[in-house]
């Protein structure tokens, strides 16, 4: 075992969890859209909205925890990791040494987008890999493009097909799914199979858990959001209180009794 389950999942409960600025930036959202909030033609009410934020904010984050944590296990296999800014403009996700050449890895969690954002993927994708053979001109370049979920599968025509036509010299490219990465990059399935444990064993422990967000209303997460809110942006602030209708919806919806509006 390379990294073991402890270690492995207070990371990821660490990287996961809502905080200050997470209800800072998600009060901010609420107050400049109040029409994704309220309304008589939402079906859902502003509570059941503010609970798919937080889903969609937690399933962002744990993106960025499948970036760090492959970063680590790459080093704890003994490849040197490389600095992943390749430019101004570009980043990669992982990037490193592997038998003298030079790898990237773009990392996705699924293959399910739509035509428009395969094309900008896959064109991020080809600026990375062009732009780190001009950079390490001397070394041969293995790129990868690996989705971590292997259940879905799009796009992988699209994405092939660009591969072979777009084929740069000095520059191997390859379109991976799940456990491929592990078994045809590095040559190590058990490292696939140890997160995969991992992620299953944390899964399973969390199969009772019920998201929940803070009471607008009263709890003092909102309330501390709310005071910085009318200090740093007291414009704002003042908008959530003002007379247009959509802002008393709001505060029927989210502040019926104005505790922390009083408090704030």
């Amino acid at each position: 075992m390379i990294k073991n389950y402890d270690n492995f999942t207070r990371e990821l409960n660490e990287r996961i969890k809502s905080d200050d600025e997470f209800f800072y930036e998600l009060l901010i959202t609420v107050i400049k859209n109040p029409e994704r909030y309220t309304g008589i033609f939402r079906v859902s009410n502003a509570r059941t909205k503010l609970i798919q934020n937080v889903t969609q904010s937690r399933e962002i984050k744990f993106g960025g925890f499948m970036e760090d944590i492959v970063t680590q296990y790459i080093s704890a296999m003994g490849y040197e990791n490389l600095s992943k800014k390749i430019s101004d403009e570009l980043e990669a996700d992982q990037l490193f040494v592997m038998n003298e050449k030079i790898c990237l890895i773009e990392q996705k969690i699924r293959d399910d987008h739509d035509s428009t954002k395969k094309r900008g993927q896959y064109d991020n994708f080809s600026k990375k890999y062009t732009a780190l053979k001009g950079k390490y001109p001397g070394h041969e370049v293995t790129s990868v493009m690996w989705f971590i979920d292997d259940s879905l599968k799009k796009n992988r025509r699209y994405y092939t097909e660009r591969a072979e036509a777009e084929s740069l010299r000095g520059v191997s490219i390859h379109i991976i799914y799940g456990g491929e990465l592990f078994t045809e990059i590095f040559g190590r399935p058990d490292v696939w199979e140890e997160i995969c444990a991992h992620l299953l064993r944390n899964k399973s422990e969390r199969s009772r858990e019920i998201l929940t967000v803070p009471d607008f209303d009263t709890s003092p997460e909102i309330l501390t959001a709310l005071r910085r809110l009318k200090t740093e942006n007291a414009r704002l602030y003042r908008k959530l209180l003002s007379s247009r209708p959509e802002y008393i919806q709001l505060r029927a919806e989210l502040f019926p009794s104005g505790f922390n509006l009083h408090k704030s």
